[in-house]
């Protein structure tokens, strides 16, 4: 599975597809050389974090 991200800087902004084994690792960009970190995979995609319940006194 692939990622599509662009390239943070502002002067290149190349849509870039890396692996999905890159998440959490900084990678540079093919076109200016940027290096930046992908964001790691979220636990549970698509489903809001469950809230704790608060504590009883």
């Amino acid at each position: 599975m692939t990622i599509t991200i662009l390239c943070p800087n502002l002067r290149c902004r190349a849509v870039l597809s890396v692996p999905d084994k890159v998440r959490g690792r900084k990678v540079r960009c093919s076109q200016c050389g940027t290096a930046f970190a992908i964001p790691a995979a979220s636990p549970n995609p698509g489903k809001p974090a469950k809230e704790k319940p608060a504590p009883s006194e």
